[in-house]
């Protein structure tokens, strides 16, 4: 049985192409368990109910909840590991002198919760996460790009973080819809018209791209090829 520990990001993503029935699907047919941790929770449910935006795609989390689709995890362990690496993650970059605040509490403890209950891969859409732990030095020359100004990677400490996270695999939901649609999950959805699932696969991937998914168009162009073959 497969474990993936969820960022608030691809939930996001997902519930606004009211995509969220994916996780039951994969969960009764393959068995695997999706967690997250309680800052998560309160990004995707706690925090957005209080509000008007969102508090319908708030409603529809917290049914996946109580039936038990998203595990939540609570532990001081977590609590611990989160309030180690946040600190790293968010030194190891400067501008003009002034440490680099990328990478929030949440997004740290999915990925604390995933080193911890040793998880088959957490799924973030955020990119400066991602980029972080597997392409620091084309994260320096993003954020370069972004301020206008020279970017210092501390490499101690970056070392440091990544050793603590190296049997961490990340994945986001632009990858999980690919390997659902792979596995013919999305079939209800086909249209009726050539090529149709060329141009299901194209919407979905576009539609989660357009709506938090962090993903390149040639990241995108790469997973359609790779799903047409």
């Amino acid at each position: 049985m497969s474990q993936i520990i969820l960022d608030s990001g691809p939930i996001i993503s997902l519930s606004l192409n009211d995509l969220l029935w994916l996780f039951d699907k994969v969960k009764d047919y393959y068995g695997t368990t999706f967690s997250v941790t309680e800052a998560v929770k309160h990004e995707v449910l706690d925090h957005p109910l209080a509000g008007k935006r969102f508090k319908l795609e708030a409603l529809q989390v917290m049914r996946l909840m109580k039936k038990g689709t998203f595990d939540v995890l609570k532990s001081p362990e977590i609590d611990a590991l989160t309030n180690e690496m946040l600190p790293l993650a968010n030194a190891c970059y400067s501008a003009k002198g002034n440490k680099l605040q990328l990478v929030h509490y949440a997004e740290m403890s999915a990925i604390a919760a995933a080193i911890l209950s040793k998880a088959d891969a957490v799924m973030i859409d955020e990119r400066t996460t991602r980029y972080l732990f597997e392409k620091p030095e084309k994260l320096r020359n993003v954020l370069q790009h972004k301020l206008h100004t020279p970017v210092e990677l501390d490499k101690v400490v970056l070392a440091k973080l990544r050793r603590m996270a190296k049997n961490v695999k990340f994945t986001r939901s632009a990858e999980f819809t690919a390997v659902c649609f792979e596995k013919g999950l999305l079939d209800n959805l086909l249209p009726d018209m050539p090529k149709s699932k060329e141009n299901l696969l194209d919407a979905l991937l576009w539609a989660l791209k357009l709506n938090g998914c962090a993903i390149s168009t040639k990241d995108l162009e790469t997973l359609l090829r790779l799903e047409s073959k």
